[in-house]
């Protein structure tokens, strides 16, 4: 399993359309990948589930990528979040 931590920089959090977002890009792997605030763990192709997550601008989350080509999806997930979260 490959992770990486990232602290949330839009101004409006990881709300409608960056979990929109998100969820598109992380239903283009095959590999299981969650997103973690605190103790909640949601499923990062669901919208509604990054939605319950509840995080806000400086929130830190964990991304948790597993399956056959997960250190190749961590990085593009990483890069991704850079520019879009």
């Amino acid at each position: 399993m490959k992770q990486f931590d990232f602290i949330v920089q839009s101004p409006v959090g990881i709300h409608a359309r960056p979990a929109m977002l998100l969820a598109q890009k992380a239903k283009c792997y095959q590999e299981q990948i969650n997103v973690k605030k605190g103790e909640k763990v949601v499923n990062a192709k669901n919208i509604v589930s990054l939605l319950m997550l509840n995080a806000h601008q400086g929130d830190l989350v964990t991304f948790e990528i597993e399956g056959e080509d997960e250190e190749s999806a961590a990085l593009e997930l990483e890069q991704f979040c850079k520019v879009n979260l």
